[in-house]
């Protein structure tokens, strides 16, 4: 059972509610596509740059980045594999396509290909890249095996696979998402409070990533732990990061006229977190699981 199914759906609702899952990702995205790497760079690209390095990339690797997003992995994935390699990125999210696909432009480089593409039918030949990479984009997937059998596809035998997941805030970060999701109509707010409709395995437990990886064909496998920090030099940076980021989809549901009350709300929930001076440091456990295709 995936993580869109629920007991006495139809494959047809199945189906549909996966369809709107993707199409709600990728519209919020998209959205936040344009602010992206502004406001959240800080935060992604050191930890694409350490799952880059903890995938073994060889120098002259092809990669596909799996949920690019605004490069995080995708550059730092390029550096890695120098100019005889190649990387494409992959994204449910047009905007973000065409931003990364501009950067990457504006930068002249030649080796590297952004697509709209889904994980878990993936368009390209098997046996396509030595290694395949997502960060924080797996753990979103509605068929997560789906996913792990269209990368294990393109991978060629022994060929590398890394993914990022999110593990424990520090306590009292959860307190502002939630005044912002008590905002929420009732059917968004229950998707909302459900664990599963938010994380597939592969995001829930290392144990769980682990017995998936297993099952859809890979060994080796292997998850690490690191803190990653997010500094924030006002409550206004945060709320900024929200609106140019993963919660933006949140913000969108949110009836317009409580828009305003609910970013009052999230901020009151903040503010216990916030040094004297009014700078919030938030540190977010960050796991990094890599493995082999048999």
């Amino acid at each position: 059972m995936t993580n869109t199914q629920l007991r006495g759906e139809s494959p047809a609702a199945q189906g549909e509610a996966a369809r709107r899952r993707k199409a709600a990702l990728a519209d919020a995205f998209t959205l936040a596509a344009d602010e992206y790497d502004e406001a959240n760079g800080g935060f992604f690209n050191p930890i694409g740059a350490r799952l880059a390095r903890l995938a073994g990339l060889r120098p002259g690797d092809r990669v596909l980045d799996v949920g690019c997003g605004r490069g995080a992995v995708l550059f730092a994935a390029l550096a890695e594999v120098g100019p005889e390699g190649y990387v494409v990125g992959i994204d449910l999210a047009p905007g973000m396509v065409r931003a990364t696909a501009a950067q990457a432009a504006g930068h002249g480089l030649r080796n590297v290909t952004v697509r709209v593409d889904d994980a878990e039918a993936l368009g390209f030949p098997d046996h396509s890249f030595e290694a395949a990479l997502s960060s924080f984009a797996v753990i979103f997937t509605p068929d997560p095996a789906a996913a792990l059998a269209s990368v294990r596809r393109v991978l060629v035998p022994g060929g590398r696979f890394g993914f990022t997941a999110f593990g424990a805030d520090e306590p009292g970060w959860e307190r502002p998402g939630a005044a912002l999701n008590a905002f929420l109509p009732a059917p968004a707010a229950r998707l909302r409070q459900s664990r599963a409709a938010r994380f597939n395995p592969l995001g829930r437990s290392p144990e769980e990533a682990a017995e998936l990886l297993h099952r859809s064909g890979f060994t080796d496998i292997r998850t690490v732990e690191h803190y990653a920090a997010t500094h924030y030099p006002d409550a206004e940076a945060w709320w900024h990061s929200q609106q140019a980021g993963g919660w933006r989809g949140v913000l969108e549901a949110i009836p317009a006229e409580h828009l305003d009350e609910a970013r009052a709300a999230a901020l009151a929930a903040l503010a216990p977190l916030a040094a004297a001076d009014g700078t919030l440091v938030r540190r977010t456990a960050i796991r990094y699981t890599t493995a082999l295709r048999e």
